[in-house]
């Protein structure tokens, strides 16, 4: 079993990897990544991450598309290679080096590094709990890098390690407008009156891969899904709610952490979505 990385068209020992540190990444953060889960050696909808990359290169002005073929097939090298079968991939690709202006935007050599290596996540039928806590900052949903998955990741990273030192395991933004946005590794969902309520792409959210496959599943079960804009009273007052994440699926709020406190009973929506989805990832990772 080998221990590499994917790093600029070939494989290279993890331990000898290197990248320039004038690499715009390095320098100003100035990049994207997609993280994804691999089930059976299969990552789950890496197209649909790819897809999502790709859009975010456009938007940033990096004048060309990373090759999805590339790096589809690139990926599935690295983890035969790796040997993964249960695990976590990561695909980074920043603009390149830095050639002395700033506002040069075009990503004419962009560095790409992808990783795989076997990880001992839970089970997506059953992963632990999570506990929020309401993040001090605010979300600024005109920011043109909010719906992007970036390495400018500082703001999250604080949130995170405060929300964390108070006994949370995520946080919840909430944007200037005063509604809920997303956490700082999670998108959020909560449930009302039957129907599954999350907030919409305009609040100020990365549209994560997740979020789109449990709204798809939401659709099949004849269960009402409700994209809006919606205030941290509105997820407080909720019958249950849960968030998901690429590596967790998804995942019960049990608490959010006040004040208020806040505690959720049964969770019968979520529960079924759970399961629903672990299924899902099961059929579309399964190999023949």
């Amino acid at each position: 079993m080998s221990d590499e990385v994917y790093l600029n068209g070939e494989m290279v020992p993890r331990a000898e990897a290197r990248i320039s540190p004038f690499d715009r990444g390095f320098l100003y953060g100035d990049g994207l990544f997609e993280t994804v889960r691999i089930v059976n050696g299969v990552p789950f909808r890496l197209c649909r991450h790819l897809e999502r990359m790709n859009r975010s290169c456009a938007t940033l002005g990096w004048g060309r598309q990373l090759d999805p073929e590339k790096l589809r097939a690139a990926t599935e090298a690295l983890i035969e290679r790796n040997a993964v079968a249960d695990g976590y991939l990561r695909i980074t690709a920043s603009r390149g080096p830095f050639e002395g202006k700033l506002t040069d935007l075009e990503a004419a050599s962009p560095t790409v590094l992808i990783d795989a290596h076997a990880m001992d996540l839970p089970p997506l039928d059953s992963p632990p709990d999570y506990v929020l806590a309401r993040s001090p900052y605010r979300a600024e949903p005109t920011s043109p890098v909010v719906r992007h998955k970036t390495l400018s990741y500082q703001a999250y990273l604080l949130a995170l390690a405060e929300a964390r030192a108070k006994g949370a395991d995520d946080v919840y933004f909430v944007n200037s407008g005063g509604h809920l946005t997303e956490g700082a590794t999670v998108n959020l969902f909560f449930v009302r009156a039957g129907a599954v309520c999350t907030p919409d792409e305009g609040c100020g959210l990365l549209p994560g891969v997740t979020r789109e496959a449990v709204m798809e599943l939401c659709e099949a079960q004849g269960t009402p899904v409700r994209p809006g804009e919606f205030t941290p009273e509105e997820l407080i007052q909720a019958e249950e709610a849960f968030c998901t994440n690429s590596l967790r699926g998804v995942v019960r709020m049990s608490r959010l952490l006040g004040p208020p406190d806040t505690e959720f009973g049964r969770s019968p929506v979520t529960a079924a979505l759970r399961a629903a989805y672990a299924a899902l990832v099961d059929a579309e990772c399964r190999r023949e």
